[in-house]
């Protein structure tokens, strides 16, 4: 006595769920979340980001903050559409993107856009995707890199009306480089040849995973160097990213027609 027994109907059910899928059923519920990704990528559905970057610059601790607010459209495996707004002390913009054409809002309406026109047309090949600070997230390699580097993970707070785990750890800028060669160090150079050296910089990550495994925060902190000579002197750049409406239908659609100019209509004056 004392011991635990199967019944018949459990006993089947089991044998059934491995001859079906190849895996005991234990293996199979194990969560996966580049698994739901790519589930996510190949719908056609889409997510809505929430953003707030900050930088932190020189000795004088000047900060700069951004926000962003970006609706993302998914099929085919990848990002079909985005909707990007943006605001910092400079201003604000946004940006409407398809996989061959993008749309930008001109909010002055300059002098070089016809009357009633403030969106201009660009065709051209876009990558889409979603970011987080230096990680690629909607990159399942990239993905599937960033948690292998998972040194801590416990219960979290609830997210888009859902408990998270909260996964934390590092990774370099090198390690990401090799998975996504858009990686660039300060938007100008590669961590190649004589900035070679920027590979070995850190990258420290925290990702909020919800119950269906897609992630509903994500947190960067990179210290970026302030000059390509040297890694020594760096400036801090701290990405907060929140994502919701996984499950929602999304459809990014272009501006209204008569509001859109192409390049070709743009007048130009000759002190421009």
């Amino acid at each position: 006595m004392g011991r635990w027994t199967l019944g018949p109907a459990l006993v089947l059910t089991a044998s059934i769920f491995v001859s079906i899928t190849g895996v005991p059923a234990e293996a199979a519920a194990r969560p996966d979340p580049v698994a739901a990704l790519k589930r996510k990528l190949n719908g056609h559905g889409g997510v809505r980001e929430t953003a707030v970057f900050r930088s932190v610059l020189g000795p004088k601790k000047v900060r700069l903050t951004g926000r962003a607010k970006t609706v993302f459209e998914f099929g085919g495996g990848g990002i079909v559409a985005s909707d990007l707004r943006f605001s910092s002390s400079l201003g604000d913009s946004r940006s409407i993107a398809f996989l061959y054409r993008v749309y930008n809002w001109e909010p002055e309406h300059p002098d070089y856009l016809p009357a009633g026109k403030s969106w201009i047309v660009s065709k051209k090949k876009n990558d889409l995707f979603i970011s987080c600070g230096q990680i690629r997230l909607s990159d399942p390699a990239v993905l599937r890199h960033v948690l292998a580097t998972t040194t801590a993970k416990h219960p979290a707070g609830v997210y888009d009306g859902t408990r998270t785990t909260l996964y934390e750890g590092s990774t370099t800028i090198g390690a990401l480089y090799k998975l996504d060669p858009s990686v660039w160090v300060d938007n100008v150079n590669k961590p190649t040849g004589q900035h070679a050296s920027y590979r070995k910089l850190p990258v420290k990550w925290r990702l909020w995973l919800g119950s269906d495994q897609l992630v509903r925060r994500c947190q960067t902190r990179y210290d970026e160097p302030d000059s390509p000579w040297s890694v020594e002197d760096r400036h801090v750049v701290i990405t907060d990213e929140r994502y919701s409406g996984w499950h929602d239908p999304i459809d990014v659609k272009p501006p209204p027609a008569e509001l859109v100019a192409t390049r070709d209509e743009l007048v130009f004056s000759d002190d421009d």
